[in-house]
Parts: C-alpha cells; structure tokens; sequence
C-alpha cells in the first residue's frame, strides 16, 4: 500500500469523524436559549441536579443504550441420493450468544441553567446516540 493511498485514507476516516462531531455540536447547541421547562417536556426529569454557589442550577440527564443480543433459530431441510439409496433430513438449530455483552453506550447531557434558559451545555458520549437528542 503507497504512502499516498494511505494518506487518502487517513483523510477520508478524519472527515467522517468530524462531521459526526459537528452534528453532535449541532444537536447540543440546538438547546442553547431554550427554557428549562421545554428540556423538561422533551426529556423528562433530570437524573441528577444542583446548584453551585454562584446561583446556576446544573441538570443532568443520561441515556444508555444496550445492544440487542439474542439467540437466533435456524431451519434447514436437505436431501442426498447415492447411486440408488437416498435420504432427506430436516434439521432446526437455535444459536445462543456466548461471553459477555459490549457494556452500553452512554449519554450525558449536562444543561447549565440561568434564569429558566439554558445558558451552557456539556454533553458526553457516542456522537451516533448523543445526535438523537437534537431540538426538534
């Protein structure tokens, strides 16, 4: 593989990280300015809040999303003929997952709150989930 081809590579899988970042700016940013009680209709309560000494009130909210492991079932039906014997089989197998299952993916997003308007916001986690959290 040429240095050149690489490079192109290179370049390719760095644009596509940044623009999955850019959209996670994009769906955080969507919040700034909005009133806390329309987060509250569309998320729900927070799971952790506080005030700092300085009077702003942080809200935290964290989503987890589990793969979908499963078994699996199979069917299968076949047939062989040598010379002048024969047979036909029928079979049914069921796959079961095996080892530990990948740990979730979290998001965290952390809205700072002054007077009843998001002021700031600091969001963690998987661009893929944290981009389904965009202000519609």
């Amino acid at each position: 593989m040429s240095n050149r081809t690489i490079l192109s590579a290179a370049v390719v899988v760095l644009a596509a990280a940044c623009a999955t970042a850019e959209k996670m700016n994009e769906a955080r940013d969507s919040w700034q300015g909005v009133s806390y009680e329309e987060v509250l209709r569309a998320w729900g309560a927070p799971a952790r809040s506080t005030k700092t000494p300085d009077g702003r009130d942080w809200h935290t909210w964290v989503t987890e999303s589990y793969p979908q492991q499963g078994s699996s079932v199979g069917f299968g039906v076949g047939g062989t003929s040598i010379g002048r014997g024969g047979g036909v089989g029928v079979g049914v197998g069921m796959g079961v997952p095996i080892g530990a299952p990948p740990p979730p993916e979290r998001c965290e997003r952390t809205l700072i709150v002054v007077d009843g308007k998001i002021a700031e916001s600091h969001w963690n986690g998987p661009p893929g989930l944290c981009i389904e959290f965009k202000r519609k």
